[in-house]
């Protein structure tokens, strides 16, 4: 296999971490503050059809950012139904998830004139060239060129992820509500708008996720891109134990996994495997991980438990 296949592998992974990792951290918001939510898949797909439309119509910063605001405006569907209705957050996510599917498809005939995908070849935005890696020998500098930009800014997200949850008030208060709600609120701390903000959150970076999918990897929007990449990004979370740092492991090492059937399906020992193996390796690898890492997790005691305390 010629090396500059591996380096393009590694750039693609590096794409998909962006994705997963992205969508992990707002997944992280929401359960730090007590709120489950699986229908982060439900809110990347908003993003991406709201962020091709916005692109296209405002070009590629703009679609992310509107993806990300779409991702909260809809999160707050979530945050609704568990905070103030109590409804199981699990029924919720599902709920989520299903309605993202149609509301994707209306939108899509809405903006583009077809159910299913916008024109490709929608504007994304400029590369750039991370220095002295781009020059890395024996092709492993194509890993490091031509790179979206926010590749590197979602490397960097760990650190202001770290310090709001460790070192500001809302931070401090936000796992409060996620541990503990009861002791809280003796406190004077009001669960429910911390509750509020951290499903808002999550939508927020799942929203801006789904949209970098359809606007810098894909470059259109498509019916089922997702492809469960949410479902992905919350494993990498589970794996991660709820820390910044190490779901940014988890969502590499499922990052390289996803690039594995498109870039490296014809690399030696890889290329024995039926199609259909290949294409299965990011899901397995996936459960291979959970399954050996599930019980040494410690998620926020309150995580999926309704609260009905006077804040809420």
């Amino acid at each position: 296999m010629p090396l500059i296949d591996l380096g393009a592998a590694i750039a693609l992974g590096l794409r998909y971490f962006t994705i997963l990792y992205l969508t992990a951290l707002g997944g992280l918001f929401s359960e730090r503050s007590g709120i489950v939510n699986i229908g982060l898949e439900g809110l990347m797909i908003v993003g991406t059809i709201m962020g091709a439309w916005g692109t296209i119509e405002y070009g590629p910063v703009a679609g992310l950012l509107i993806g990300a605001l779409s991702g909260l405006v809809f999160s707050m569907v979530h945050a609704l139904a568990t905070v103030t209705f109590h409804v199981d957050h699990i029924v919720s996510g599902v709920v989520i998830n299903l309605v993202a599917v149609g509301l994707a498809r209306f939108l899509s005939a809405l903006f583009f004139g077809q159910a299913t995908q916008s024109d490709p070849g929608i504007p994304h935005l400029n590369s750039i060239d991370i220095p002295l890696l781009d020059k890395l020998p024996l092709g492993l500098g194509a890993a490091f060129s031509n790179m979206s930009p926010v590749v590197p800014i979602a490397f960097l997200m760990a650190i202001p992820t770290i310090y709001v949850l460790n070192r500001t008030r809302f931070g401090l208060r936000l796992r409060s509500a996620g541990e503990n709600p009861e002791a809280a609120e003796t406190l004077g701390v009001r669960v429910a708008p911390l509750r509020y903000a951290g499903v808002g959150i999550s939508g927020a970076f799942a929203g801006f996720a789904g949209a970098f999918l359809a606007i810098e990897i894909n470059q259109l929007f498509r019916e089922g891109q997702t492809q469960g990449l949410g479902f992905i990004a919350l494993a990498a979370l589970i794996l991660g134990n709820w820390a910044p740092i190490k779901v940014m492991i988890g969502s590499l090492l499922f990052g390289i996994a996803q690039a594995i059937p498109l870039r490296l399906s014809d690399a030696p020992v890889i290329s024995l495997l039926p199609e259909e193996f290949i294409r299965m390796i990011p899901y397995v690898v996936t459960i291979i991980a959970i399954a050996g890492f599930v019980g040494r997790v410690n998620p926020p005691a309150a995580a999926g438990r309704a609260y009905e305390g006077s804040a809420a």
